[in-house]
Order: structure tokens, then sequence, then C-alpha cells
């Protein structure tokens, strides 16, 4: 009995002895909870001290630890892949983009003559010179600078100053204050020596509204300032006071753009310029979110004319037109959504008067009232189709050139007809004082005056209540 109590005993602590041995005396962690966490923060987690192992607890079971390995390794480099991601491999930073171009921007100082302004300082009378102040960007390695006409419109020099604090003087050597171009000649030798990489000028079609831009500049004499938005709009038509003719296709943007900021470069992500800051509108005469810049396109197109030649010539039709309303489409027995720019008038011995385009006349009847004839309403040019004289405007400037032709799509009292212009230079004088002064009889032998030759050229949507807001070119 003693011998059969003892074998039972014995073969109960064999057994103990080895279940100790075959399981493990700590909860295995699981490869699915391994793979949620990053590898920094599994090995900065603390396990409790009560399930750490002991230095004489058995080792885990190697199988078990290479699948765990795995796990986590395969975990760990999906998440590095995917913070090391970034939307597009040529998008840098936006202080890397900063360094890379603060020493092609500089501010330019022009002193206007003929000035003779005080300002009373503590009580001392101190005489102003007519000073404005711009921005710029280097062109070329030739020492040429990109700014705005209306920058130095007045001076045949100014003087151009570097991120780094050395001035240059500068020679005006090209004008366009049709598009706001200017471009720049610095004359100093010791310039050359730095060596100042230009920016990159890119292709102003490619961007979107929406896109991340980059400004820099010199508000309000703050040298090397960098403001950031995005593209508001693009295909813009700029009205423009100087000149009379809008500036087409300018990018309407909200980066931060105040006076002083003219002239400065317009930055995609990859740090390439993509416009000229040009205009800003405001009802307190700084920045309210509404800017708007020269594209890249247009600057690619006339600096090479205006280095070699000092001016560019835009082509010219001779006519202003205004969109065509809901209600002047229903009393012409057109769809209530027709599109085109209805002709208001038409410039006297003008491409658009040459090749027969008639504008509006207002004529009293027999009982006095007035009475309206429609002038031609314009839908498609060179079949592109036309919603407003903006899209002509447009076309013209970035398409065609002097003695180009074009074919006008016209719908003429309800019947659509095709009609050849041939362009020809813009004249100077503002096409609204041109108008006016021109007298383009329609209906001869008929008593007749023409309707107020100066309609608006551009109008922002009215919105009732809202003020009015007046454009400033900082």
């Amino acid at each position: 009995m003693k011998l059969h109590i003892l074998i039972a005993v014995s073969f109960l602590v064999i057994g103990a002895y080895l279940m100790g041995n075959l399981l493990p005396s700590d909860p295995v962690v699981t490869s699915d909870k391994v793979s949620t966490l990053p590898t920094d923060k599994i090995t900065e987690s603390k396990i409790p001290t009560s399930s750490a192992p002991s230095s004489s607890s058995p080792s885990q079971s190697p199988l078990i630890v290479k699948a765990q390995q795995e796990s986590s390794s395969s975990s760990n480099s999906a998440i590095n892949n995917s913070d090391l991601s970034s939307p597009s491999s040529s998008e840098i930073s936006l202080p890397e983009i900063f360094k890379k171009t603060e020493n092609a921007v500089v501010q330019i100082t022009s002193t206007r003559p003929g000035s003779d302004q005080t300002v009373v300082l503590n009580g001392r009378e101190i005489p102003q010179n007519n000073i404005a102040l711009g921005s710029g960007f280097v062109y070329d390695q030739e020492g040429r600078i990109i700014t705005n006409h209306h920058v130095a419109s007045e001076v045949d020099e100014v003087d151009v100053k570097f991120v780094d604090g050395d001035t240059y003087t500068a020679k005006v050597i090209g004008k366009d204050p049709y598009s706001d171009i200017g471009v720049l000649q610095i004359t100093d030798r010791a310039f050359f020596d730095k060596k100042v990489a230009p920016l990159t000028i890119a292709n102003s079609s490619e961007i979107e509204v929406g896109e991340q831009i980059i400004a820099i500049g010199n508000p309000f004499g703050l040298s090397g300032t960098l403001t950031t938005g995005v593209v508001s709009q693009i295909g813009r038509l700029l009205p423009n006071d100087i000149t009379g003719y809008s500036i087409a296709n300018t990018i309407q943007t909200d980066a931060a753009i105040n006076p002083g900021n003219s002239g400065g470069p317009l930055l995609n992500m990859e740090g390439k310029v993509v416009g000229m800051n040009t205009a800003i509108y405001s009802n307190t005469g700084v920045y309210s979110g509404v800017g708007f810049a020269v594209p890249s396109n247009m600057l690619l197109k006339e600096i090479p004319v205006l280095i070699e030649k000092g001016s560019y010539v835009h082509p010219w039709l001779g006519f202003t037109a205004t969109d065509v309303s809901p209600d002047i489409a229903e009393s012409l027995n057109l769809p209530r959504n027709f599109k085109g720019a209805a002709v208001v008038s038409v410039v006297e011995n003008s491409p658009a008067d040459k090749a027969g385009i008639r504008g509006q006349v207002v004529r009293e009847n027999l009982v006095r009232n007035e009475e309206v004839r429609t002038g031609d309403i314009v839908t498609k040019i060179d079949n592109q189709l036309v919603k407003s004289m903006d899209d002509v405007i447009s076309y013209l400037d970035e398409s065609k050139k002097i003695g180009d032709k074009v074919s006008l799509t016209i719908n003429r009292e309800g019947k659509s007809m095709e009609v050849p212009v041939t362009l020809e230079e813009r004249p100077s004088g503002s096409p609204r004082l041109l108008a006016a002064s021109s007298s383009q009889p329609q209906d001869r032998g008929e008593e007749e005056k023409e309707s107020d030759p100066n309609p608006p050229l551009f109008k922002f949507p009215e919105i009732p209540g809202f003020p009015e807001l007046p454009k400033l070119f900082p």
C-alpha cells in the first residue's frame, strides 16, 4: 500500500515539474498588438513590474519571437513610408523656398522729380522727396530686374536693394503700362560679383484654383517679407485706370499683398514664379484678401521684347462692349441666358469700324421717346466662345499680335454672321475717350445720337449694401 502511495506521489511531482517548464510564466505579446504601435512607442512603454519576466524565466519560443519581429518590421515599415510621403516630390517647405529665393528678391526705390511736399516733425518742416517703394526680382545673369511699370513709371533710374543690404543703381530699359510690366538693368559692375541666381519662371497656365502660392516682397518697406495663401481664381480681367485698358488673365490670390509688394514674385510650391504681384482691391488702402498678379506667361511673352525694343505694342479691335443681360436677350427675342459681348461703341477708323462692326444707337422717335438699337453681339472669336468682353481681351493678349486676322462671329438683329477683322496697334489714348471722340453714324439720314460711349470695361458683381471697393496699386 505504501509503495502504491509513493509511486503516485512521484508521478504528481514529475508531472508538476514538466508542466512548469512547458507553460510560460508571463503573457505572450501578440503580433496584432505590436503592429498597432510604432517602434519608438514600444521601446518607450514600460511593462508593469508584476508581469515583467524574471531572469530565471524560460525564454519564449523562437518561432513566436520571429513572428512578432516580422509583423513589427512590416508594420513599422508601412508607418514610416506613410510618414515620409509627400503630395509632390518636387514641392519643398516654405522655409526652404524662402532661403532659395530671398537673394533674388529686391526692394526698389524710385524718386520722382518735381516734388515740393513737406512734413512737420517736432515743429520742424522737413522737405520730402516723392519716393515710391516697390519690389522686384532678378530675371537673368545680365543684371536685369523685373518689376511693375507703376513702380518706375516716371523715372529713368532707380535704386535696387538686396536682402543683404547692398544697393545698386539700375536704369529703366523697358516699360509696358498696359500690362504694368517694367524691366530694369543694373549698371553697377560690383553687382556681377554677387552672382545672384535668377528666379525660374514657370508656366502660369498650369496653376489651378486652390493651389497654394507664396508672395515675397517689401510691404511698407519691410524687406524680405513672405506671405502665403491660395490661388483664388485665374483669368481675371483687371481694370487699369491709368491706361483705360484692362490687364488680361490676371491671377487672383488671398495671399497678403500690401503697398510695397508691387513687382514682387508670386511663387508656386516649387519656388518658381507664376506671377508678379500687381494690385489689390481694398476700401482701406491695405490688404483685404483680394490681390492680383500678372501671370508669368505674360512676362515670358513681353520681357524679351521689352529688353530689345523698350516697349511692347498690343493688338486692338477698337470697340467697347458690355455683357448681354437676360433683359437684353429677351428684348431681342433671344434665349434668356444668351451669352456674348454686346458692342456699345466703335472707335472711328478702328479695325472694328473698318470691318463694319456696329455699335449701340439711341435715337428719339416722333413722340420724343428714346429708342435703342442694340449693336452687334460678339459670340465667338476664332471659334472660341465669348461669354463677355473679358474673353475677347484675354484671347487677344494671350494669342494674337498686330497684323493677325481674327474672325468674329456676331449676332446682328437675330442673324449670325462671320466678320473678319485685321488687328492693329493699340492707340495710346483711353478707349473710352477714343469712343467718345468718335462720331460713327449708324443710320444715315436720320437724326440720331449715340448712347453713353463710356461703359465700364469691368465691374465686380454689385452686392446690395456692400460699398464699392476702390482699386489700389500697391
